[in-house]
């Protein structure tokens, strides 16, 4: 069977249209912003101004020459099918995050919206009426599910409380309803987030306003949520894990210990950087080895080093695709008479359609399910943070 099919890699919004090779989009509006704030830099530089002349080489301010003119970053962080042909995502460009459809054959972007006070995440399109729901991210660690019209002014919330409210996709079906997934936040006297209960799966009914609990479990965070016309309900499950188990006082320890050898590596780093500009070598001779950085992501509110994660998980499944979360990271499909089937391990995000077809990624690879059980890999890619499965393209 053949997919179509978006995903999300690195920050880039990537398209795979059945046999044809993946194509990568780009973002006008985030082009645009980088280079309006390229040219304001220029025209504020500093860089002719040298404080300390004679002391500080000019090979070295080239180098900072360089670094202040970095361009601002620029990530789509959740996309979703639309109506054939049209895609719709979330851009952020610095501390700016907009809404956009794209019209994926002429390759034509029409911003909805965008704003600074918050970040809009978590995109499904209705797929029925012109509109779509999504999570808005506040600053003071709470989310909140809303929708909005496609041709809207902004989103309109529709949760509320000291929570977080992540992923809503709307039911299959006449009834007007969507099912997401919430955690309930503890604060301290100062405000700040202290403690989150585990994730529970809980449906909304526009209706007659009812939320419903559909899932849960103390031990476990049910995380993405999507329902079937059968009434089969799809979720990642992992171990529910504490915040203040995540700040145990043995890494707290740990990170006190190493305290001077990290200070040690800026020193060395910020020299070496020196060296090189001053001298045109590095302090590292050829041949000595070379000091990798972890590569820590933040999935699913999760800080996970995804190179240990690989190494760890080459030995389980694909050798040059291993899952970059763990194992335990289970995509399970719970069915209506409440048998629950485990799909895919170190799973970070997946999508299902009307006929039950099930795509999902492990970080580095996007599979499908099969009849039988063994899931095909589609394609590999790294880190993958989302796949959704896209209406017939034209």
């Amino acid at each position: 069977m053949s997919f179509n099919f978006a995903y999300l890699a690195g920050g880039k919004l990537h398209l795979k249209l059945g046999d044809h090779p993946v194509r990568t989009i780009d973002s006008q509006f985030g082009q645009q912003v980088q280079e309006r704030t390229l040219q304001s830099q220029r025209r504020n530089a500093w860089k002719d101004k040298n404080p300390m002349p004679g002391l500080i080489p000019a090979a070295f301010l080239q180098q900072m020459e360089a670094l202040g003119e970095a361009k601002l970053p620029i990530a789509i962080r959740s996309v979703s099918s639309s109506s054939p042909g049209q895609l719709l995502y979330t851009l952020a460009v610095g501390d700016v995050t907009g809404v956009f459809t794209l019209d994926a054959s002429l390759e034509k972007e029409q911003r909805l919206f965008h704003h600074s006070d918050f970040a809009v995440q978590h995109l499904h399109v209705h797929p029925q009426q012109n509109e779509f729901a999504c999570t808005v991210m506040h600053k003071d660690s709470s989310a909140n599910i809303a929708v909005m019209s496609i041709d809207g002014a902004r989103p309109k919330e529709i949760t509320a409380g000291d929570s977080i409210d992540l992923a809503p996709q709307w039911l299959p079906g006449p009834t007007k309803a969507l099912v997401f997934q919430s955690a309930g936040i503890a604060r301290n006297q100062e405000g700040f987030l202290v403690e989150q209960s585990p994730f529970t799966i809980e449906k909304l009914d526009f209706q007659t306003g009812e939320m419903t609990t559909l899932a849960a479990d103390p031990k476990y965070d049910l995380l993405a949520p999507k329902m079937t016309t059968d009434g089969s309900l799809y979720y990642i499950r992992r171990p529910y894990q504490a915040r203040q188990h995540r700040g145990h006082v043995l890494s707290i320890l740990k990170d006190i210990i190493l305290m001077p050898l990290r200070l040690v590596r800026a020193i060395y780093e910020w020299l070496n950087v020196f060296t090189q500009s001053y001298t045109g070598k590095p302090l590292l001779k050829s041949g000595q080895p070379q000091v990798q950085a972890k590569q820590n992501l933040l999935i699913w509110g999760n800080v996970i080093n995804t190179a240990a994660e690989a190494e760890k998980n080459r030995r389980f499944g694909d050798q040059d695709s291993p899952a970059l979360v763990p194992r335990s990271w289970q995509l399970v499909c719970k069915r209506p008479q409440g048998e629950v089937q485990v799909i895919g391990e170190g799973v970070i995000s997946y999508d299902v359609d009307a006929e039950g077809n099930v795509i999902y990624t492990n970080g580095s690879g996007i599979y499908a399910t099969q009849p039988g059980g063994v899931p095909k890999r589609l394609l590999r890619d790294r880190p993958i943070e989302q796949v959704v499965i896209v209406a017939a393209l034209h």
